[in-house]
Formats: C-alpha cells, sequence, structure tokens
C-alpha cells in the first residue's frame, strides 16, 4: 500500500485551499459597487433564494470532499488478505511401491528410479504410497519436489537400514497375509482427489479429464489373500482412466510363461493403458516420463495461497458515484456550456473512475503472499467410529474432520501443516509441508481401517507419534509456534482405559480438540475395502455395503456410536487447548480465536506470487488531481457569498 500517497494528498488539497483563500485582485477589478444594495439582499425573496444556493454548495462540497477523499484512498492502493488458487495444467502421478519381504532387496533401488522420475517432470504433482498387507501413505499428490526429494531420500534410507528410520514400514502390516498387490494397487487408486467419484465431477468439467498415472513397482509374488486381485484392481483404473505403469525388479525370476507374475504383471499394466518395464532396463524412466507426458494435461485449481490483494473496489465506487453527484450538483448550479474546458474536466474525471473500476493491468507483476509462521498439526481418529451418521443431515462424522482442517487451513496462510491420522496405529499421512493443495488431496482421501481389520483403538493412539513430530519441529525451528488440533469423537475401544498424552511444556502454543458425533449416536457403515462409488463416508467413501452390527451380548441390530465429550475434555486438558463440540454449519471463527493461532503477516523472504501490474491507482490519482480545481473554485464561492440577512424585531 502506498500510504505515502495520503499525506501528499492531504498537502495537495492544503494547497488549493489556500491558492483560494489569497486575495483575488482581478475578480475584486471586476465587481462594481451598487448603491442601496442592502435594501435588495434584505428582501425575502433574495434571502430564501440565498438560502437555496447555500444548501446547494454544501452539497457541491460534500461531494466533492467525498470524491477527493475516496480517490486519495484508491490511489495510496488499499490491500486487504484475500485467498487465490492459481490455474495449473499438470498431470497426477503416485509412486506406488510393493515394500514385502520379497521386494526387500530391490526397494531401495526401486526408490533411486522413483526419484529419477521426480526429477524428470515439471510442474506435475507426485505421491508415494507403500504397501505389503495394508498400505500407507508416504506423502500425497505434490508438486513441492524438494518435499517429495526429501520423503523419497527418507525412504532410501529406511531401505538402507539407516539408524532411526525403521519406522518407515510401519501400518504396512495391519492386513491379512503379504505381498497383497491387487489391494496396494486398489489403495493407490484411492489416493487420488475423488477417488470413489467419476471424473466429471472432480476433473473441472464433463470433457475435462485429469491425467492420472500409477507407477506400480512390485514383483507381483503374492502371499495371501486379498479383497481385491490384480486383475479387478486392473479393472478399477481402467474405470478411472488411469494408466498403469508397471516396474518389475524380478522380470524374469519366475520364469516367461504367462500363467508367471511378470506375464500377468505385464497385461495388467498394457491394459490400462499403460506399459511394463523391467527395473533395471534402460528404458524404464524414459519410457514412463514418454507415455506419461503423451496424455493430456487439464487446467486444475492450484494450492490455496492468501495474498494481500488491492481491494480498491469500494474507494473507486464511491469516487465514481461522489463524481456524478458533484456534476449533478454544479449542473443545477452553473449553467456552462457543456463543451467548455471545465465540463471535458468534469467528464474526465468520470472517465478516469471507470476505466479504473475496469482494474487495468500489465502482464509481469506480482502480489505479495501472506504467511502464518507456525507448525500446525492435526491429530485424526480414522477409526470405525468416524463414518457414524450422525453429523449434519445424517452425514459421516470424517465429513465435518474435512471440512474443519481445509477451514481451518485457510486461515492459517503459509503455514505448514501435518497430518497424524490413528486407528489401531498411528501413522504420519503427510510431514509438515507448506503445499495445502497436498493437505487437500489427503484430507480428501481419508477413510477409516477396513472393518475386518479393526481390532479396537484408543484415543491416544498418537500420542507418541505427535510427541515425536512435536520435539523435531521445535528442534528444527525453535522460535515458531506449534499448534495441534485434535479431531475425533473419544470413542474408546480398546478396552482400556487411555493412556494420557505427555508433551513437553512448551511443546504446544495452540490449537483444539474437536470432538465429532450426537449422544445419540449414528450407524457406522463398514469398509470392506471393495469399491462402493464413494456413496459413503463422503468424499472417499468407506467402500462397503452394510452396517457394523452390535455383537455385545444380548444386543442385535445396528451397533451406534456415540461422542464421549469427556475423554475429548480430557485430551484437552492434556494438551492445554480448549475443547470445542464441532456440528454441521459450525464457523470456524470462534474457535479459532480460542485456539490463539498467532497472526498473519508478510514473510520475510520472498513470498511473492505472479500477477498482473496494476494501474488503477494512477487513473485514481489522475482523478484527484483533476478534482482540485473544483476544490479552489467551490470555496471561492462560499468566501463570496454575502452575511445572511437578519429579520426586522418588531416592537
Amino acid at each position: 500500500m502506498f500510504w505515502w500517497l495520503l499525506p501528499a494528498a492531504a498537502a495537495a488539497a492544503g494547497v488549493a485551499v489556500w491558492v483560494a483563500l489569497r486575495r483575488n485582485g482581478g475578480s475584486n477589478g471586476r465587481r462594481r459597487p451598487v448603491a442601496h444594495a442592502d435594501r435588495l439582499t434584505a428582501l425575502p425573496e433574495y434571502q430564501a433564494a440565498l438560502r437555496r444556493y447555500r444548501r446547494w454548495l454544501v452539497l457541491a462540497a460534500t461531494a466533492l470532499v467525498l470524491l477527493l477523499v475516496s480517490t486519495a484512498a484508491a490511489a495510496a492502493r488499499p490491500v486487504a488478505m484475500d485467498t487465490v488458487r492459481p490455474e495449473q495444467h499438470n498431470r497426477d502421478i503416485m509412486l506406488c511401491l510393493d515394500a514385502s519381504g520379497s521386494m526387500s532387496s530391490a526397494d531401495a533401488a526401486v526408490v533411486d528410479v522413483f526419484a529419477k522420475l521426480a526429477r524428470e517432470f515439471d510442474g506435475e504433482r507426485i505421491g508415494l504410497t507403500i504397501f505389503d498387507s495394508s498400505a500407507i501413505q508416504v506423502f500425497p499428490l505434490t508438486d513441492d519436489y524438494a518435499y517429495a526429494q526429501e520423503q523419497l531420500q527418507g525412504a532410501r534410507d529406511a531401505f538402507d537400514g539407516k539408524p532411526g528410520s525403521s519406522g518407515f514400514l510401519d501400518g504396512t502390516w495391519s492386513g491379512r497375509g503379504s505381498s497383497l498387490i491387487g489391494d496396494g494397487l486398489a489403495s493407490c487408486l484411492n489416493s487420488f482427489p475423488g477417488a470413489g467419484k467419476s471424473q466429471e465431477t472432480t476433473g473441472g468439467g464433463t470433457n475435462s479429464q485429469r491425467s492420472r498415472s500409477v507407477v506400480l513397482a512390485t514383483d507381483n509374488f503374492l502371499s495371501g489373500k486379498p479383497i481385491m486381485t490384480l486383475d479387478q484392481a486392473a479393472g478399477l483404473a481402467r474405470e478411472r482412466s488411469v494408466h498403469v505403469y508397471a516396474l518389475n525388479p524380478a522380470d524374469l525370476d519366475y520364469g516367461s510363461g504367462s500363467d508367471q507374475p511378470g506375464a500377468q504383471l505385464r497385461v495388467a499394466a498394457e491394459s490400462t493403458g499403460g506399459a511394463y518395464f523391467a527395473l533395471d532396463s534402460p528404458d524404464a524412466v524414459a519410457g514412463i516420463v514418454t507415455g506419461i507426458e503423451q496424455t493430456e494435461t487439464t487446467a486444475v485449481q492450484g494450492a490455496p495461497r492468501a495474498v494481500f490483494a488491492d481491494v480498491p473496489g469500494l474507494p473507486l465506487a464511491a469516487a465514481l458515484l461522489s463524481a456524478l453527484a458533484l456534476c449533478a450538483v454544479l449542473w443545477r448550479l452553473q449553467r456552462v456550456r457543456l463543451r467548455s474546458r471545465t465540463w471535458l474536466r468534469r467528464a474526465a474525471i468520470v472517465l478516469l473512475l471507470l476505466a479504473a473500476l475496469l482494474r487495468p493491468h500489465l502482464p509481469g507483476g506480482t502480489v505479495q503472499a501472506a504467511s502464518a509462521d507456525l507448525n500446525v498439526f492435526f491429530v485424526v481418529d480414522t477409526t470405525t467410529s468416524m463414518v457414524a451418521e450422525d453429523y449434519g443431515n445424517g452425514r459421516p462424522r470424517l465429513e465435518g474432520v474435512r471440512k474443519d482442517i481445509m477451514a481451518i487451513a485457510e486461515q492459517l496462510p503459509g503455514a505448514r501443516f501435518s497430518v497424524i491420522t490413528f486407528d489401531t496405529t498411528a501413522h504420519v499421512r503427510m510431514p509438515l509441508s507448506t503445499d495445502t493443495l497436498a493437505l487437500e488431496t489427503i484430507t480428501d482421501v481419508l477413510e477409516p481401517q477396513v472393518t475386518a481389520y479393526a481390532k479396537g483403538s484408543s484415543i491416544t493412539a498418537a500420542k507418541q507419534v505427535l510427541a515425536g513430530r512435536l520435539a523435531a519441529a521445535r528442534d528444527s525451528h525453535p522460535g515458531r509456534p506449534r499448534l495441534v488440533y485434535y479431531l475425533g469423537d473419544g470413542e474408546q475401544t480398546s478396552g482400556k482405559e487411555p493412556e494420557p498424552i505427555k508433551v513437553d511444556g512448551g511443546l504446544v502454543a495452540g490449537g483444539a480438540v474437536l470432538g465429532y458425533g450426537t449422544s445419540g449416536g449414528g450407524r457406522m457403515k463398514e469398509n470392506t475395502g471393495a469399491d462402493d462409488g464413494g456413496t459413503a463416508g463422503g468424499t472417499a467413501g468407506t467402500r462397503g455395503g452394510g452396517y457394523v452390527q452390535d455383537n455385545r451380548p444380548g444386543s442385535t441390530g445396528d451397533a451406534l456410536s456415540m461422542i464421549d465429550e469427556g475423554r475429548l475434555q480430557a485430551i484437552a486438558g492434556q494438551l492445554g487447548v480448549p475443547y470445542v463440540h464441532r456440528v454441521a454449519g459450525a464457523p470456524v471463527a470462534d474457535m479459532m480465536q480460542q485456539a490463539h493461532p498467532g497472526r498473519v503477516e508478510r514473510p520475510d523472504d520472498d513470498g511473492s506470487l505472479a500477477a498482473g501490474t496494476e494501474l488503477y491507482w494512477i487513473l485514481a490519482a489522475g482523478a484527484f488531481l483533476l478534482a482540485l480545481p473544483e476544490a479552489v473554485a467551490l470555496v471561492r464561492q462560499f468566501r463570496g457569498l454575502p452575511p445572511a440577512g437578519r429579520k426586522e424585531e418588531r416592537p
């Protein structure tokens, strides 16, 4: 904002008043004395006309003052924080890695190939999911390549056995069996935003399908009974127009027959429009990149970014209205030819303001990004109870969680966000990142664990993971406040009391515990792992059919899940943050105020975004300068008015 223009404008207006008030000899020289003028000015008709004239001058002065103030304010370029989502043209690519025992000798090499692929892409969003008997997402779709390379290096360290990386595979053994290829591929397919919806509703229009690809690294050596076979998962990929590119480190280890794992993997990949490569093939990386780049890009809304944007609409509108009002009043007062220089100047004022309202700009400019220098951790309950249908009008609780996460993120522009989910165990679904599009993606695909794998859970299952991530964030950036938002229903199903969440003093600077559900409870859809079109559980769906049954002795029918606000309040006390019960449609403003989120500031580094160079303020400044002669004229007219006459007193 050009604040310096405001005192400059005030000084210019002061100069105009000074010019108007100084003695004008030429004007006095044109005056002629009139005898007995006091008799004329004392007439009631004259006094009435004078009062009308003075009222019109007051109206003109009011309109002129408003014109000068509003044009000066517009020229100073007022700004406010706004959220923009720049349009991007790119593709989505999910890297899908089989982390089972039969792949242990090749996983490090696979990660190296993934890293090479990531370096080849420009503008594409990439993500990483690993699986054995169950799948976890290492990082969601993002175009932050430095962040992606950092996570891939972490994967490389884990497969190399580097100390401190042993927890990388946690969460991949929650299923039954090992190396469940079909389930792993299906999980990777469900990692795309709006996975359970048709692309016609998620890709931005009926004719604009997003290009989606999966790079699947596996030897296709099955050990267990999957929910979905490889052929079924390939059929799901075809349904969703996802191309699968297979990388096999054991290309011919089991023979070349059509019934061998490598041949079956080739058929499945090629049936989706993708391709099959041996891991050590020199054509693998180039072939995958070429295949993906041959698919069409589609315009997509980029990550939401908060910026300090110009907001001149109100002052410019006020200036235009006041300019039109001034012209109308002056036309009533001064019957001057429309072709005179005076009216040409007034017409120029109106035209400049009209042009300014159109916001003309030149390419090549920038806008300053806003930033909240915070680390924000979302701890999300993804147990079966979180799809209980008692949020709003019978919607799953997870739908409210998704909405609140994105609403909080919108209030904290520029912050670094992390997502930790827990059911039987806890997982870091998204390490700290400023990529809100990645946050949106990971939030969109949140779903409960497969019901058959549920073994009872604790509402504080994430305590160790959360404490570790908070400590790591403090050690890397000691001066950056850390907020924790715990989102759950408080239902404890592990059969024992939850252990308290213990964090070191000062680790949590703010946040809130957000509770979902009702005391009356709601029924819960089963998650069988089979796709149901995304109708249950919100955007990502619960991939199930019936409802969870009440198996307690003496009970029958659908099980009900009820919120336990007492346990949630206890967690809030342990974290030192407020507890807030969330219902559909409730605003986040009050909750955010209680959470002490800090202030939104301009970043110290270059946080600018590409935008047009605004020209409206130049036009507004021109209108201000053209209006100054009107101020001189009006002041002189006020000064030249005779004093108001007095009525004669009667004896």
